[in-house]
């Protein structure tokens, strides 16, 4: 599998330069090249898979086609991308641009003749080869801050148009060019014969001496095996923000034991990143730690050996780890490594053995939890406490799957019997509810066998709900208002569990294009509402299934 990876990046920097001489792509924006974001940073439940590219903070700026080729593909989602455009060029790559505010005009028009088509505002339109060819220079749209975007900026990507795999945009002669090394803030060693997320490892800030960081003071471990991990970021000359760094390798005399690289990864395979780092540290507010050696369960191949730890030595043993951006920027950790005199301290940990690579189950008469053989990275004791239910819709006990900490890699089943007989129960209205410190997520429960069950990804409080309160619609809109071509209808629709599933709108009977923000879904009057009398109607449905229906009178002149 590397030999593929490696192979496929070999081909794609050999046409990262063309015939010219001159880089392949250019840079998308007419403003000074400058990174919020690189590739492979860290963050939650995923490694960032391209560029941020500043936008000045400012929306609406052109955005350019770096490279000839042709619009494959767009994109509309509320979240993620928002609006994404992607580009196929002929030497095999796929550019994206999310958080777009709008296309060229001929690809708005054939965006919403196909969203009308379908009936839907999200979508994820295949565009054929032959509708928008493009050439290197030509405007393919404008910036925004649409879907999870934190602020006004372009999301750049370069992807095997084959494998959808993301590749590093700096490794394609791509700007902003850099010359400041990775700045190395600590160095971190583990006991590995105890899980990740059961000790609290040993941490050493590092300080610059000479041409290398060493550690504060001397490492010695109590402990026979050890694996290391580093917290390290770079920086763009020239830009005061920090980015990710691009590979880390430990060596001992100049032989390579093990690091990582982060230069091709798949969608498929990015919240491996929940393994590649300490969680558990991470989640109770702490910076990000990047591992130099893989977890037990582990299936992401930016790891350079097989090797899980390494024997800490009886004597004082030299070792390095350089630290590298994407052009190749190199600083250096030399430290000491020595066993400690004396024994780790042993902690017994309550619950049961989970064990990573196999099926885990948990279940009493009230709730069963299975998790596949891929869940978990590492080995861990897991516990459920549970709190009785209070409330008259709660149709469960609250269920607190512990340790919080711990991340899962693939949706895990969660099933519970309800409290009551279920002939008192409208089962086609009951959810699971999930909550994680302040995040909440509800997710419609399916009956089976009498219980109900879901799926999800994340460790929390779970209990199971009925929920009998429809959404609710707020609106400007008055029965019989008269409107013209440029009008605005706007919805404001709130739920009691704050999860609303469907929003539909038509007139007469025929669909209409509302586009979401927020709570709010809005449409611009326009001729797919003719001249005359009309009826408006709305329905909204919840994740349990609630439904709301209001219907309008509106007269267009």
């Amino acid at each position: 599998m590397k030999q593929v990876l490696i192979a496929v990046m070999l081909m794609c920097a050999s046409s990262a330069v063309a015939q010219n001489g001159t880089p392949y792509f250019s840079y998308p924006l007419s403003v000074p090249p400058r990174l919020n974001a690189n590739f492979g940073e860290m963050r939650p439940n995923h490694f960032h898979m391209g560029l941020d590219l500043n936008t000045l903070s400012q929306e609406n700026l052109p955005v350019y086609a770096p490279a000839d080729g042709f619009i494959s593909r767009m994109k509309i989602e509320t979240g993620g991308f928002g609006r994404a455009i992607y580009l196929d060029h002929p030497n095999g790559t796929t550019t994206l641009y999310a958080h777009m505010n709008r296309f060229i005009p001929a690809a708005e028009r054939f965006l919403e003749d196909q969203q009308y088509a379908q009936k839907t505002w999200k979508i994820d339109l295949t565009v054929p080869k032959e509708k928008f060819p493009v050439k290197k220079g030509q405007l393919i749209g404008y910036s925004g801050n649409t879907g999870a975007s934190q602020g006004p900026h372009v999301h750049f990507e370069i992807r095997d148009t084959k494998t959808e795999n993301c590749l590093n945009p700096l490794r394609f002669d791509f700007p902003p060019h850099d010359q400041t090394p990775p700045d190395l803030h600590r160095l971190i060693f583990y006991d590995r014969s105890k899980s990740i997320y059961e000790q609290m490892p040993f941490v050493f800030h590092l300080i610059k001496k000479g041409s290398a960081y060493v550690p504060s003071s001397p490492v010695e471990l109590p402990f026979d095996n050890t694996f290391i991990a580093i917290q390290a970021t770079d920086r763009v000359t020239g830009a005061p923000n920090t980015n990710g760094i691009f590979k880390a390798l430990l060596t001992k005399n100049n032989q390579l034991i093990n690091g990582f690289e982060l230069e091709n990864i798949s969608y498929d395979k990015t919240r491996y990143l929940n393994g590649h780092i300490d969680h558990a540290h991470k989640s109770r507010g702490g910076a990000y730690f990047q591992l130099l050696f893989p977890p037990k369960q582990f299936d992401l191949p930016i790891y350079k050996n097989d090797s899980r730890s390494i024997p800490v030595p009886q004597t004082a043993t030299s070792f390095e780890i350089d630290v590298y951006d994407a052009e190749e920027n190199k600083s250096t950790i030399q430290f000491t490594l020595k066993k400690k005199i004396g024994h780790a301290a042993s902690h017994t940990h309550p619950g049961a053995d989970f064990i990573a690579g196999m099926l885990n189950v948990y279940e009493d008469e009230e709730v069963q939890l299975v998790f596949d053989e891929h869940a978990f990275y590492d080995n861990f004791h897991f516990e459920l406490k549970k709190y009785y239910a209070l409330g008259p819709s709660e149709r469960s006990s609250t269920f607190h799957a512990l340790p919080e900490s711990v991340p899962v890699q693939t949706y895990f089943s969660m099933r519970i019997k309800p409290n009551i007989a279920l002939a008192l129960v409208d089962t086609s209205r009951l959810v699971i509810k999930r909550q994680l410190k302040h995040k909440t997520e509800i997710t419609k429960a399916v009956m089976e066998k009498g219980w109900a069950t879901a799926s999800f990804r994340e460790m929390g409080s779970f209990q199971l709900l009925e929920d009998q309160i429809p959404p609710t619609i707020g609106t400007a809109l008055r029965d019989g208002a008269r409107l013209v071509n440029g009008s605005r209808i706007s919805f404001f629709v709130t739920d009691n569990l704050k999860e609303i599933s469907s929003f539909n709108a038509e007139v007469d009977g025929q669909w209409l294009l509302f586009k979401p923000s927020g709570s709010t879904y809005s449409y611009t009057v326009d001729e797919h509402v003719p001249n005359g009398e009309h009826l408006l109607t709305v329905v909204v449905n919840d994740e349990a299934g609630n439904e709301t229906t209001r219907s309008y009178r509106i007269i267009k002149n």
